[in-house]
């Protein structure tokens, strides 16, 4: 495993790869299911919709109630493009690795190649996070799979944001306009399908993580695959072995 970059090189971003496809993950613009006002994952504001995707295939939040609440979900305050982002909101956390985690489905993708996986955030200009409390953080992981997409290959990619920004510097993501973090990745040679993991959490040091902040068009961009439609293959369940009693196999009676 290893980190992607050095932290202050993400800061400042990448310069877009040439040639670059139009998005890999059709629903990156958090567009589905359609919500009249900010909607939180358990009052239907769920982009993995249950988990069924078709993009997205998880959102969870992982908090404790002694330890502050976080809330995600879709919002209509503020896009980029189209209608609606997704909302991220700390409410007085104060414990460390809280986090709300959204899973994308598996992406076909070409082996040995270089792909930019990005979002674009912006904070809340009535609910900034305060960049003096418990640090917060926006991660990416993205993992590599063979075809039948339950056997990993290669090395996982990490790389991570603090937000809205460093301590002592500019906040990389501001109130008043959208800003990309992005970054490239390489798939491993064994590679067919890639999956992304972004992760919204709260660091170890002491204090509250406070403040909301917006994320739209989330995308994977980068040469297409032969079979950009491919879905992975079942995976072939191990039959089961019998029932032992001690070191021998448990016989079933005989037909009377």
């Amino acid at each position: 495993m290893r980190f992607l970059i050095p932290l202050f090189f993400l800061v400042l971003g990448f310069t877009a790869l040439a040639d670059n496809t139009d998005n890999m993950i059709p629903g990156g613009g958090f567009e589905a299911p359609a919500i009249k006002a900010r909607t939180a994952k358990d009052d239907g504001g769920d982009p993995s919709n249950g988990g069924r995707g078709p993009e997205w295939i998880g959102f969870a939040i992982h908090t404790s109630g002694t330890n502050g609440a976080i809330t995600g979900g879709l919002t209509n305050e503020v896009a980029r493009t189209g209608t609606q982002s997704l909302f991220i909101h700390f409410d007085h956390v104060n414990g460390a690795y809280q986090a709300a985690v959204l899973t994308s489905n598996f992406i076909p993708v070409a082996s040995g190649t270089e792909y930019e996986v990005g979002i674009w955030g912006r904070t809340d200009a009535k609910a900034p996070i305060d960049a003096n409390g418990r640090s917060a953080y926006l991660k990416v992981e993205v993992d590599y799979f063979a075809k039948d997409a339950n056997e990993s290959v290669g090395e996982t990619s990490y790389a991570v944001q603090p937000l809205p920004g460093s301590r002592n510097h500019d906040p990389f993501f501001k109130p008043d306009a959208w800003n990309s973090f992005h970054v490239v990745v390489t798939t491993p040679p064994e590679a067919v399908f890639a999956q992304i993991i972004w992760r919204w959490e709260t660091g170890s040091d002491p204090g509250e993580t406070n403040g909301t902040m917006y994320f739209d068009d989330a995308t994977m961009t980068g040469p297409a695959p032969k079979n950009p439609h491919l879905t992975p293959e079942a995976v072939q369940e191990e039959t089961p072995a019998p029932e032992t009693t001690g070191t021998e196999a448990a016989t079933p009676a005989p037909a009377q």
